[in-house]
């Protein structure tokens, strides 16, 4: 239900028209791959996917979201707490019928999606206690095998990263990996969405052998300038603002609807860049003093790297000029260093780095 008419302000989706079409006609097909959906911090991946799913026919999709966003997940249990939503009823049916009921459920349910997999009391207690992926998978299966019976389910993970390193009995992401791959490449029954902001995350699952020819990758990037200024304009700034939005800003969605509320709340825009100008100044202050006492080291394979700060101000200069630039000759420790930091992220199929925010304001070389 749209409940945006109640606010006397309201910011519009704007301008994903590219970007949506291409994840509907993935959805227009039979399933095939895993669809990993990745972009730099906060440029809309997860308000492109609400959008969308929102817009969906509910007569014939099924979207189960799990958002692992600021979750803690160490251990099997929370795994487990993550992926289903507990329907507190006792039922004394077996596995397989638990899993045709829950489904039933599910395809009646009223609203946009499922935060999680509706699952009983008993049965959650029951997977908790055995502490083995297998069992879960396999409900898991049999779940979405019923339901593609009169619907097309949809599995959507938002921040797949957080589990990353997981360990139950091995790395569970791969186990997570392979029942992907069970879902959409052999049984073709559900389409299954991951979304990371975490460009070192990607490059390790593009780089993954058991995943070769069994992913697409969609990146949902910042506006171009273009697109900024057309955006800005709807809402009223002027000329001379959009150019100095844009300037510092970029096309970074999250900066340019801080910047419309600003406008809304009467704030002179150039004192709302200057605000955000300092405190971009101070954060990058606070990573090159923190560097003069300690020294932090980055794991490459098995051995553990020294970050060098010089090499980082060498790398951040080719950015006060540059917005991308090539991933190549490069020192990976300070690279990496960067992506964690969300200073700099990484486009593994265009092999380019870009700045995860406009570094215009280093050219006065403070750094």
């Amino acid at each position: 239900m749209n409940t945006t008419k109640k606010f006397e302000h309201y910011i519009e989706f704007f301008n994903r028209e590219e970007e949506k079409e291409k994840i509907l006609n993935i959805l227009r097909q039979e399933p095939q791959e895993i669809n990993f959906i990745y972009g730099p911090i906060n440029s809309g991946k997860t308000t492109l996917i609400q959008k969308l799913i929102e817009d969906l026919p509910k007569d014939k999709y099924t979207v189960f979201y799990i958002n692992l966003r600021g979750k803690l997940i160490k251990e099997y249990g929370g795994f487990v707490r993550a992926l289903f939503k507990v329907k507190r009823k006792e039922i004394s049916e077996k596995l397989s019928e638990k899993g045709e009921k829950l489904a039933k459920k599910a395809l009646v349910f009223a609203g946009r999606y499922l935060s999680g997999i509706p699952i009983e009391k008993d049965m959650f207690d029951g997977f908790l206690d055995a502490e083995s992926t297998e069992d879960v998978f396999e409900f898991l299966e049999e779940y979405f095998l019923k339901i593609s019976e009169t619907k097309i389910p949809i599995l959507i993970i938002d921040e797949l990263q957080v589990i990353g390193d997981l360990e139950i009995n091995g790395k569970a992401i791969y186990k997570l990996f392979n029942f992907f791959i069970r879902l959409t490449k052999e049984l073709h029954i559900c389409h299954v969405f991951t979304l990371s902001s975490d460009s070192l995350f990607i490059e390790r699952v593009y780089n993954e052998a058991m995943l070769h020819g069994r992913c697409n990758y969609l990146i949902i990037d910042d506006f171009d300038e273009q697109t900024t200024k057309k955006f800005l304009e709807k809402y009223d700034l002027t000329e001379e603002e959009r150019e100095l939005v844009w300037h510092y800003f970029g096309g970074k969605p999250h900066y340019l609807l801080y910047t419309v509320l600003s406008k809304w709340s009467n704030k002179n825009i150039k004192d709302t860049v200057n605000e955000k100008i300092k405190e971009k100044v101070k954060y990058l202050e606070d990573v090159f003093d923190e560097l003069l006492y300690t020294s932090p080291k980055v794991k490459i394979g098995d051995k553990e790297n020294i970050v060098n700060r010089e090499k980082l101000m060498e790398l951040l200069k080719k950015f006060t000029e540059h917005e991308k630039i090539e991933d190549k000759g490069i020192s990976r420790a300070e690279k990496i260093y960067f992506i964690n930091k969300n200073i700099l992220f990484l486009d593994i199929k265009k092999e380019l780095l870009s700045r995860n925010q406009n570094l215009t304001y280093l050219q006065s070389g403070k750094f």
